[in-house]
C-alpha cells in the first residue's frame, strides 16, 4: 500500500472525512446501480482513497471504497482474494467480507471528479480501535489468537500478486535501512543498531522460516475491540508473502507501545498466537528482533515522509510512542528476549541448558570438589535458607538451589565451611572475570557448548582474566563466611541471584542446580511451587488443549480427606463428583497399604506374589458364578480394550453392539465403541463394526416409564434389530457392551428387564455380554454390589476400573473360564504394571474398607436420603424434570417445557453450586444432567448441606436465566 503524508505513528492516513453533497449523491447512485444497495451514505476518513459508510434501509452497514487513481488492480484483487478465502473457511476468522457487484465483480471502475477510480464494497465491522482501549493480558492473548487465526486460514492461500514489492514487508528492512540517515537525534544510532543486527542475525535465517501470505498490518488502528475481546482485524491492504512470524512481529511491535517493559508486556500476545498456530523454535529465536525491526522501519519511513513534508511536524510527534518502545526494547538483551519467548510458549528457556545438564548427568563431566572436603561425601547438612537449624558437627552446610523465600527464588547454593577452606577449580576452565571477591569461569561440554561457574564471597587468589586453571587449582579461600556458587548456561544470568517467582522456570534454565557439580545425594534443587494462575499458564503451553479443566475458575486442589477436597488456600469443597476415590480421599488404610508394599517390593506378575493372587481370590468371591478368571490392568480403558480382545478371540467375530451415548474409554478401540465420543465434536463417526442400539431412557426416550408398558423388553428389541441386520450381511456379533447403568449418557437407570432381554438376544446370536462396571461397581449402587445385579443378569465379562485402587491406577477384567480359554492362542498376555504388588495391596485395602466400614450400606442410605430430598426439590422447582439413581449414583435432569434439555441452566447451576462450596458435574447428550457420584463415605450432614446448597442455587439460576 502506498504511503502518503499526514501519517500517524505507523504511517497511516489521518485525513478528515469530508465530501460534497454531489459526491454523496454519486456514491449513493453507485451503491444502488452497481451493488443493489439502498441506504444513507456519509463520508469516512481517507487520504487518497475516498471512503464512505453506507447504512442500508434494512440496517446492514457497509464501507464503500473509491481507490485513488493509479491504484494497481492486482493489489486490490489480492486483497479481495484473501478476504474471500477467509470467508470460505469452515470457521472463518472475523474480518470484513467482500460484497460483490450485481454482475459478480469484486471491483468496479467508476467515474469520479479526478478521473476513473476502482470501487469496492466491504461489510462494516463494529468495534473500537485498539488505540482507544487499555490492553489487558487477556486482551493481548485474544489478539494473538486472532492474528494466528488469520494466519491459519491463509496458510494455503496463494495469489499472483502476493510477492509484490512492499516497503512495509519486514523482508524489506535492508531497503528501509537506507533511510536511517534521515532519522534525527539519539534515535539514529538505535535504528542503525537494530538494522545491523537484522543483517547479521535475522536475514541469514529468514529462508528457514515457514512462509505464507500474512495480514501484515495489525496496528492499533486496524485491530477492533468490543466488549467480548478482539472483534477482528481490518485493512488487508498490506497482505503479502512473508515469513509467517512477521505478522505476529507487527502486532507485537505496536502492542508493546506504552509499556515500561515492552517485551514482557506482549508475552500474552505470543502465548495467544502459539495456542492457535504453534511457533517453531527458529521463529521464536527471531521474533523479538523482528518486532524491533518493525519499530525501526516505522521511524525511518516517518522520517522519510517528514523530509517530503517538513512543515508537518505531526509526523514526528506521532512517532513518540514508537520511539519510546524502541528505546526500551534495545535495553533488553536479545538472548534474554529469546529465552522469555521460549518460556512463554512452553519450551525450556535456554535450548542449550539440556546439553549442559546431560554433560553432567551422563558422566562426561568429572568435576573435582570445589572445596578441600568433597561436598558429595563429607559430613554435610543441607539446610533451608529461612530455617537453617542446627549446624553442630557438620563440616559443611549447604543451601538448596531454587529455594523460595519472601524475596523471590534464590539461584545457586551457598556453602558454609566450619573453618578456612580453599576454593578449587572443578573442571578445565578459562577465567572470564576475576575480582577481589568473585571469579567467573567458562567451561565447555564435549560438544563445545559453553557454560560457566560463578564463585562469590571468596578471597580470590592470584588469578586473573584469561588464566586457564586446571581441575583442582586454587581459586581463592573462604574464612568464616560462605561461598556462593552458581552454574550458568548463559551470562545473562550472571548478575541475578534472586529471580521473580513468576519467572522461576526461565531463570532455573539459565542458572542450573549447582548440585550437578557438587554431586550431593541429598542436595538437589527445591521445587518451585506455582499458584493457580501460573499453573494454568503452564498447562496451556505444555498440555494438549484436548485436556480440559472443570469450572470457569479452575480449582487448585492440594489435598483431600474423606468426601472433601481442599484448595491451596485451605478451603474445603464437598466432592460429589469423584467416584475414583471410592472409600474417601486419602483413606489412611489404603495409603498405608500402598506405602508399606512400595517400601518392600514392586514387580510384575511373572513372579509369584501373594498380594495379586489374594486380590484375585477376593474379587471372585464378590462376583457371581461362573466369573472367576481375572486379568489385571491399569485403567478402565485398558480393561475394556482387553474385554474386546477376549470377546473377539472367543467368538471369532468382530462386530460389537453398544448403546447410544455410551462411553467405554479413551483408547482407539474404545473410542470406536463410544458414541459419546465418535458422534460428537471431533469424532469421526462409528466404525463399520460398531452398531449402535437405542438407549433405554425412560424419561426422554421413545418409550416412557409413566406412559408405556413393558418398557425394558421393548427397548431391547433394538438389540435384536441390529443383530438381524448383521445376520442379513452374513455377520454376527462378537459382543454387546453396556455400562450397567449409563454414566456419560446422563446417569440412566435402565427399565426393569432391559439387560436380561438384551443379553438373551446377544447370546442367541453367539455373542458375549460385557458389563462395564468401571463407573458403578463395588457397592456404589447400594442395593447390590454390582450394577448388573440390579437387572438380575450375569455377564460373560465384567470390566472394573476407577474405584478399585481408590485413586491408585488399578483395573481388572473378570470373565468365565470358557472365554478365558479362548484367549490362550499361544500369544502371551503380559501387562507390565497390571497386578503389581503395590496395586494389589491398595486394591485389597479398598475391599477391606468397603466391608469393615459398611460402605455399601452407607451408599444405599445416603442415596435414599439424597433421592428423597431431590424429589422434594423437584416438586418445588419445575426446572428439575427427573430425579433418578441407585445408591450414590444419581442424576438430576434439568428440563424446559416439553422435556427440552435445559443445558444452559445446568451449566449455570453447576457454577452456582460450586460458588457455595460443593462440586458436581454435568453430562448427558445435551449436558443437562447433574451427575452425583461422590465417595461412599458421604455423611448425612454432607447430604443435607448439598440439598440446602442446591435449593439456593436453583432459585438463583431460575431468576437469572
Amino acid at each position: 500500500m502506498a504511503r502518503t503524508a499526514k501519517d500517524r505513528d505507523d504511517g497511516r492516513p489521518t485525513a478528515t472525512a469530508s465530501s460534497s453533497p454531489d459526491q454523496l449523491d454519486r456514491v449513493t447512485d453507485i451503491a444502488q446501480r452497481l451493488y443493489g444497495l439502498h441506504g444513507r451514505v456519509r463520508p469516512l476518513p481517507g487520504e487518497s482513497d475516498r471512503n464512505f459508510r453506507l447504512v442500508s434501509d434494512g440496517g446492514e452497514r457497509y464501507v464503500v471504497k473509491l481507490h485513488s487513481p493509479g491504484t494497481d488492480p492486482a493489489e486490490l484483487d489480492l486483497q479481495d482474494a484473501a478476504l474471500l478465502h477467509l470467508a470460505g473457511q469452515p470457521d472463518p476468522p472475523s474480518a470484513p467480507r467482500v460484497v460483490r457487484a450485481l454482475d459478480g465483480r469484486c471491483s468496479v471502475t467508476v467515474s469520479w471528479s479526478d478521473g476513473p477510480r476502482m470501487c469496492r464494497v466491504l461489510t462494516w465491522m463494529d468495534g473500537r480501535p485498539w488505540a482507544e482501549v487499555e490492553p489487558t493480558g487477556e486482551l493481548l492473548r485474544d489478539l494473538g489468537r486472532r492474528v494466528a487465526g488469520v494466519d491459519l486460514a491463509l496458510r494455503d492461500f496463494t495469489h499472483p500478486a502476493m510477492r509484490r514489492e512492499l516497503l512495509w514487508n519486514l523482508t524489506s528492512a535492508p531497503k528501509v535501512a537506507e533511510l536511517a540517515p534521515m532519522v534525527a537525534g539519539d534515535l539514529r544510532p538505535l535504528v542503525a543498531e537494530v538494522f545491523e543486527r537484522y543483517g547479521e542475525h535475522v536475514a541469514p535465517r529468514l529462508a528457514a522460516l515457514p512462509h505464507q501470505v500474512i495480514h501484515n498490518d495489525a496496528n492499533e488502528l486496524n485491530i477492533l475491540v468490543d466488549d467480548g475481546g478482539v472483534a477482528g482485524l481490518i485493512d488487508f491492504g498490506d497482505v503479502v508473502w512473508s515469513p509467517r512470524v512477521c505478522g505476529l512481529a507487527v502486532a507485537g511491535a505496536y502492542a508493546m507501545q506504552g509499556h515500561a517493559d515492552p517485551l514482557r508486556a506482549v508475552l500474552p500476545l505470543v502465548r495467544g498466537y502459539d495456542a492457535v498456530t504453534p511457533l517453531r523454535p527458529v521463529e521464536l529465536e527471531l521474533l523479538f528482533d523482528l518486532m524491533r525491526t518493525r519499530l525501526a522501519m516505522s521511524i525511518c519511513l516517518s522520517a522519510y515522509q517528514h523530509s517530503k513534508d517538513p512543515g508537518n511536524d505531526y509526523l514526528l510527534v506521532s512517532q513518540r510512542g514508537v520511539a519510546r518502545a524502541l528505546r526500551r526494547s534495545v535495553e533488553t538483551s536479545p538472548d534474554l528476549a529469546h529465552f522469555l519467548l521460549r518460556d512463554a510458549v512452553g519450551f525450556e528457556a535456554n535450548p542449550l541448558a539440556r546439553l549442559v545438564r546431560q554433560h553432567f548427568e551422563s558422566g562426561a563431566a568429572r568435576p573435582v570438589s570445589v572445596l578441600d572436603d568433597d561436598a558429595a561425601t563429607c559430613a554435610a547438612v543441607v539446610v533451608s535458607r529461612t530455617d537453617p537449624g542446627p549446624r553442630v558437627d557438620a563440616r559443611l552446610v549447604l543451601t538448596r538451589h531454587a529455594e523460595e523465600t519472601d524475596r523471590g527464588i534464590h539461584l545457586g547454593c551457598d556453602l558454609y565451611a566450619g573453618e578456612a577452606a580453599t576454593v578449587r577449580c572443578p573442571l578445565p576452565a578459562i577465567v572470564r572475570t576475576a575480582g577481589p571477591d568473585s571469579v567467573l569461569l567458562e567451561h565447555r561440554t564435549d560438544g563445545g557448548v559453553p557454560f560457566w561457574t560463578l564463585y562469590e564471597h571468596l578471597d580470590a587468589g592470584a588469578i586473573g582474566t584469561g588464566d586457564e586453571p586446571a581441575p583442582g587449582d586454587p581459586l581463592g579461600t573462604i574464612r568464616g563466611s560462605h561461598l556462593s556458587l552458581r552454574l550458568l548456561t548463559h551470562l545473562v544470568g550472571a548478575d541475578l541471584d534472586l529471580a521473580p517467582r513468576d519467572e522461576a522456570d526461565l531463570w532455573t534454565s539459565v542458572s542450573l542446580d549447582p548440585n550437578l557439580l557438587l554431586g550431593r545425594p541429598d542436595g538437589g534443587a527445591a521445587r518451585v511451587r506455582k499458584d493457580a494462575s501460573a499453573l494454568v499458564a503452564r498447562r496451556r503451553s505444555t498440555f494438549s488443549r484436548a485436556l480440559g479443566l472443570s469450572y470457569r475458575e479452575p480449582l487448585h486442589i492440594v489435598r483431600g480427606e474423606g468426601a472433601y477436597l481442599y484448595d491451596s488456600s485451605g478451603r474445603p469443597w464437598l466432592d460429589l463428583v469423584n467416584n475414583v476415590c471410592h472409600v474417601g480421599h486419602s483413606h489412611p488404610r489404603v495409603v498405608e497399604a500402598a506405602h508399606r508394599q512400595a517400601a518392600r517390593l514392586n514387580t510384575n506378575t511373572r513372579y509369584l506374589h501373594e498380594s495379586v493372587v489374594e486380590y484375585a481370590r477376593r474379587l471372585v468371591e464378590l462376583l457371581p458364578d461362573p466369573l472367576r478368571v481375572c486379568f489385571f490392568v491399569n485403567s478402565g480403558s485398558e480393561a475394556n480394550d482387553l474385554a474386546l480382545r477376549l470377546a473377539m478371540a472367543h467368538t471369532g467375530a468382530e462386530d460389537v453392539l453398544v448403546l447410544d451415548h455410551a462411553y467405554h474409554g479413551h483408547l482407539t478401540s474404545q473410542i470406536g465403541l463410544s458414541p459419546y465420543k465418535f458422534n460428537r465434536r471431533g469424532g469421526r463417526g462409528k466404525p463399520d463394526t460398531t452398531h449402535v442400539c437405542e438407549l433405554p431412557d425412560p424419561f426422554r426416550g421413545r418409550l416412557r416409564a409413566e406412559r408405556d408398558d413393558d418398557v425394558g423388553r421393548r427397548y431391547a428389541a433394538s438389540v435384536a434389530e441390529r443383530i438381524t441386520g448383521l445376520t442379513a450381511r452374513g455377520r454376527r456379533p462378537a459382543a454387546y457392551f453396556a455400562e450397567s447403568l449409563q454414566s456419560c449418557g446422563g446417569q440412566i437407570v435402565y427399565p426393569a428387564g432391559y439387560l436380561r432381554a438384551a443379553f438373551e438376544h446377544v447370546r442367541s446370536a453367539g455373542g458375549v455380554c460385557v458389563a462395564d462396571e468401571v463407573q458403578v461397581g463395588l457397592g456404589r449402587v447400594g442395593r447390590r454390589f454390582w450394577g448388573f445385579e440390579l437387572q438380575d443378569v450375569v455377564p460373560d465379562i465384567v470390566t472394573l476400573g476407577k474405584p478399585l485402587g481408590n485413586g491408585h491406577p488399578l483395573a481388572a477384567v473378570v470373565t468365565t473360564p470358557e472365554v478365558a480359554r479362548s484367549f490362550e492362542t499361544g500369544m502371551e498376555y503380559f501387562n507390565t504394571f497390571g497386578g503389581n504388588p503395590v496395586s494389589a495391596e491398595a486394591g485389597l485395602a479398598v475391599l477391606d474398607v468397603i466391608r469393615d466400614e459398611r460402605l455399601q450400606a452407607n451408599a444405599r442410605q445416603r442415596g435414599d436420603q439424597l433421592l428423597r430430598g431431590l424429589r422434594r426439590l423437584r416438586d418445588r422447582h419445575p426446572l428439575i424434570g427427573d430425579v433418578r439413581g441407585e445408591g450414590l449414583f444419581i442424576g438430576v435432569e434439568l428440563s424446559l417445557d416439553g422435556r427440552r434439555p435445559a443445558s444452559a441452566h445446568a451449566a449455570a447451576l453447576k457454577e452456582a453450586v460450586k460458588a457455595r462450596g460443593v462440586l458436581i458435574s454435568t453430562d448427558g447428550p445435551d449436558d443437562n444432567v447433574l451427575k452425583i457420584k461422590p465417595p461412599l463415605v458421604l455423611t448425612e450432614t454432607d447430604c443435607e448441606l448439598f440439598l440446602d446448597v442446591l435449593a439456593d442455587a436453583l432459585i438463583e439460576v431460575e431468576t437469572s436465566i
